[in-house]
């Protein structure tokens, strides 16, 4: 598709025949054949890129060029001339200065209209970008006056279509398993470009979907759905992009990864022993029905084999972690990953206080498992040890098209607002029976299994912590 816009200016038929014959391959071209009619369309017309030939009867290339360069917005303007005299090469010498393309061109004329429209590009976005954050400094007073869900909504969308690179935004509400368009316009979920989909409220029923094609787009988008939660009474892990910071040989990236095997110690440990005495079970059955033809032998060989492949595939997947940073993400059954984690952390929690758990839904999600275990763990531990002992521990699990969210409330006295806006960082704690790495550790793994961890304060409990994971595509 032509999409840039060429004016060429040139007295000479010849001259100006092959340039339209030349560029109109790539772009929408237009001539014109003096000086005054180059006016006439610029001041009814808008151009990306105005050629003009300097040497002409009524006015030269350097007057079009300048006449463009006050009427036309931020156009590329390019001098073309076979010499130059003392006002030309004057006129070149300013800090806005046109390109030069002497004649005869060759592909001159082509690489130089073609890297000045990407310069313009790239210094149209910027401006765009520097643009669109000063603008978001009133953005939390704007938060602050509003009074309904119906109200938070009109704004994000209204602010986020401002935006340069957002081709689209809107709010949806669930309700019962359906969704209705709350405000702005409905938002494809495939299309060109990024595609967002973020919860503004506390149950996630209220979700903000854009969509946008430039990188700076999208993360302004993400920062007004993140002040919108913090509105809201949520606090979600913002993490930077892993290949900037987490990079495999980065000294953050290796940190959190000995902090995280560190962590995980002791629930490899419990694995390692569970899987232990299914194999001796095994092989003890294995044993007794040695040398008969008792059907029950198949099973018990068939019972120590699983419980070996699930042994060694725990080392492989920790070798792989400890030596590279390689997580593997795949289906896991949200069951199995309940079962293992009450198994694993169940027993310190009912010490302390009691624990809940609803019915469990037969879904699945994409992880890392065993890195995922220890992120449950860790939020369950945590919530064990702020409850009293006459309190609860409940896991809630949520399900939606896209993602399945584990929220854990217990009822202490919920997190320290001196940690509140840091508490996913390293070393941020109020006690000294910790590390201050857990909820660090916990985003960091979040962030590789490409789920989110987020903290709100129940208004009538204590802390309640979440963690989401997206469904397997089908």
């Amino acid at each position: 598709m032509k999409t840039a816009r060429i004016l060429v200016v040139d007295d000479d038929d010849h001259v100006r025949e092959a340039l339209v014959d030349e560029l109109s391959q790539t772009y929408r071209v237009e001539a014109v054949s003096s000086g005054g009619e180059a006016f006439d369309a610029l001041s009814m017309h808008q151009y990306d890129v105005i050629i003009s030939d300097l040497k002409m009867p009524d006015h030269d290339g350097i007057e079009v060029l300048e006449f463009a360069r006050v009427h036309q917005r931020d156009a590329v303007r390019v001098l073309l001339t076979g010499y130059l005299d003392e006002r030309a090469q004057r006129a070149l010498m300013t800090p806005d200065a046109p390109y030069k393309v002497g004649k005869p061109w060759h592909d001159e004329i082509e690489v130089v209209v073609k890297r000045a429209l990407e310069q313009r590009e790239l210094a149209r976005r910027l401006f765009a970008s520097v643009e669109d954050a000063l603008s978001l400094s009133t953005f939390d007073g704007e938060l602050a006056t509003t009074r309904t869900p119906l109200e938070l909504g009109q704004l994000i969308v209204r602010r986020a279509l401002t935006v340069e690179g957002v081709t689209g935004c809107g709010t949806v509400v669930r309700d019962n398993g359906s969704e209705h368009l709350f405000t702005g316009s409905a938002v494809a979920k495939e299309g060109p470009g990024w595609y967002v989909d973020l919860p503004l409220d506390v149950e996630g029923e209220l979700r903000l979907r854009a969509r946008g094609v430039t990188d700076s787009a999208r993360q302004l988008v993400q920062y007004m759905a993140h002040r919108a939660q913090r509105a809201c009474g949520i606090l979600e892990a913002r993490t930077s992009p892993l290949p900037e910071l987490l990079g495999a040989g980065t000294r953050m990236n290796q940190l959190m990864r000995q902090a995280t095997v560190g962590a995980l110690t002791s629930a490899l440990l419990h694995d390692l022993a569970s899987t232990m005495q299914t194999l001796s079970g095994a092989l003890a059955d294995v044993t007794a029905f040695a040398g008969t033809d008792a059907p029950e032998l198949g099973d018990a060989l068939a019972e120590a084999n699983s419980a070996g492949n699930e042994a060694v595939e725990l080392f492989v997947q920790m070798r792989k972690f400890i030596r590279d940073g390689e997580v593997k993400l795949r289906a896991v059954p949200v069951r199995r990953l309940m079962d293992r984690v009450t198994r694993l952390a169940g027993g310190y929690v009912r010490q302390r206080c009691t624990l809940r758990i609803p019915t469990i839904p037969e879904v699945e999600c994409n992880a890392s498992e065993t890195l995922f275990l220890q992120v449950l763990v860790n939020l369950l531990r945590n919530a064990a040890h702020a409850s009293p002992p006459d309190g609860a521990v409940d896991v809630k699990i949520l399900v939606s098209e896209t993602e399945v969210v584990f929220s854990i409330t217990d009822d202490g006295p919920g997190v320290a607002p001196e940690i509140a806006d840091t508490m996913f960082e390293p070393f941020a704690s109020t006690t000294h029976e910790g590390t201050g790495l857990g909820l660090a550790i916990s985003a960091y793994v979040m962030q590789m299994c490409g789920g989110r961890i987020s903290y709100r304060k129940d208004p009538e409990r204590g802390a309640c912590f979440s963690v989401s994971l997206p469904r397997p595509v089908v």
